[in-house]
């Protein structure tokens, strides 16, 4: 069961859903606690949305609960985007993608009028560090493992599925990149996505974002 931080911050970012609403539904535990409520309140309120999922979990349980789904490319806008995040520092840079799905979710993300992003209080942070993911093209994987480790990340294994590579919902490998500390989030950024082979990686520097704070004592902040 999700913890009252997760509800908390999901629950206050439905009071952000509209009706008649184009709306990105994100990937992992705390989107999985909002696309729950998003379908109970569909229900019962018949919110006339069109849907767009991150991932094919994120879709099958949204279709699962009726919300209809749409593929991105049959929509023309997307008023709002609900995602996790992994980390957020005090510029709302993020990182992302740890539950394998940052590719679909940055195209998803960076492109609504408005990004909400629910965390609990453990997720906000002083600088990004840690594990940045980067989908790569199976056929680069080792090159541009050597390449990561160049810029600075103290490894980049591949992450594992069971004894196996972890594929993506887009056929690729995932590699899990660990810098001690990112000094300059939107250069990391720009300067993975430059790897030959690299599809995209987990820093989000989007400037549209909201950021939704659950607490567990179950109350909530919005940052902006």
């Amino acid at each position: 069961m999700a913890d009252n931080s997760k509800f908390a911050c999901a629950a206050k970012a439905l009071t952000f859903v509209e009706r008649g609403m184009s709306v990105g539904l994100g990937t992992g535990s705390t989107a999985a606690v909002f696309i729950d409520l998003l379908g109970k309140r569909n229900r019962e309120d018949g919110l006339d949305l069109t849907c767009v999922a991150t991932s094919r979990a994120s879709e099958e349980q949204a279709r699962k609960l009726g919300l209809p789904v749409a593929e991105f490319q049959e929509i023309d806008s997307l008023d709002a985007a609900f995602d996790g995040a992994d980390q957020v520092d005090p510029k709302f840079n993020l990182i992302k993608g740890l539950g394998g799905a940052l590719v679909r979710e940055k195209i998803v993300d960076y492109r609504a009028r408005r990004f909400y992003v629910m965390v609990g209080e453990d997720k906000l942070v002083k600088a990004l560090s840690g594990i940045v993911p980067v989908e790569v093209i199976p056929m680069a994987e080792e090159h541009v493992r050597r390449e990561l480790v160049g810029m600075g990340a103290s490894s980049a294994p591949t992450r594992m599925d069971g004894g196996k590579k972890f594929l993506s919902d887009n056929g690729n490998f995932i590699l899990h990149a660990s810098f001690p500390k990112i000094a300059d989030p939107p250069a990391l950024e720009r300067e993975v996505m430059l790897l030959p082979g690299v599809v995209d990686n987990g820093i989000f520097t989007s400037r549209n974002v909201a950021v939704v704070v659950g607490k567990k004592d179950g109350t909530s902040r919005l940052l902006e």
